[in-house]
This record gives structure tokens, sequence and C-alpha cells, in this order.
């Protein structure tokens, strides 16, 4: 009698670490699932030999009444300043803080420390702010993956 309750201990011991080792993976595949829905993240991976200053995300509304009545883009919270410089070699990831009405593209401007400035489109057309944007800076040029919504 007595090896038969440390048998069943064991057994539970097993089963439970297989019930968390499954319930970590449900989990994670449920976060994989509602990441596009996600407000918009930006990640910066800088591969170049430079830091990376002055990063604004910008909208862009494709509604012109909304352009045309607010002159001013920070107060309508069209422009976001990522208040840190990237170095050589870092990843970022930041979820810029803009105001949508309608639809819109976010384009990405950043000076690297040689002065050379870039503007990149990030999100190339966006009802919602969500989904997520990959931007690589190289020596030679910067890409964009975009998977936004």
């Amino acid at each position: 009698m007595y090896t038969r309750r440390r048998f069943s201990k064991r057994k539970i011991i097993i089963l439970s670490a297989i019930l968390i080792v499954i319930g970590i993976i449900a989990f994670k595949s449920f976060l994989n699932a509602v990441d596009p829905f996600r407000h918009l993240r930006i990640t910066i991976h800088n591969q170049s030999d430079y830091d990376l200053t002055n990063i604004q995300a910008n909208l862009a509304q494709g509604d012109n009444s909304f352009n045309n009545n607010n002159n001013n883009n920070n107060a309508s919270g069209s422009t976001y300043v990522f208040d840190k410089d990237i170095p050589s070699g870092a990843n970022v990831k930041f979820a810029p803080q803009l105001k949508l009405s309608g639809e819109g593209a976010v384009s990405l401007t950043f000076t690297d420390s040689r002065g050379k400035t870039y503007n990149k489109t990030v999100c190339g057309y966006t009802e919602y702010l969500s989904g997520n944007s990959y931007v690589t800076v190289t020596n030679e040029n910067v890409t964009v993956k975009d998977e936004c919504m």
C-alpha cells in the first residue's frame, strides 16, 4: 500500500508538469493570435555602425478635411517623438501614441550619427493603428516589413 501511494504521487507530479507545459503553450498561442490586433508597435533593428537619433513617428491622415482644419501636427496627436537614441547594434520596440480619425499612413523619421536623415513609411495603410512594423537599418539601406491593420 505504501508503494501505491508513492506511485500515485509521481503520477500527479508528472501530470501536473504536463498540464503546466500545455497551459504555457496555449497561452503563447493565444498571445500570437491576438498580436495583430494590439496597438501599433514599431521595432527598430539598428544593424548599422551609427547611432540613431531624433526618432519620430508621423501620421498622415487620409481625410484632407482633418489636415486643413488643424495645421499643428503636435496638437492633433499626429506626431510621436521617441525620446531615446538607439545605439549601433541595438533593438528597440515602442508603441507610438498617435491619434487616427479614419484612415492614414505612418512614417518614421530619424537621423543617424553622420547627420543623414531617413524618412520611411512603416505602415502604408491603416484604419486602426494596430499590428507590427519591423524596421532594419544597415549601413547601406533601411528596410521595412509591416503587418499593419
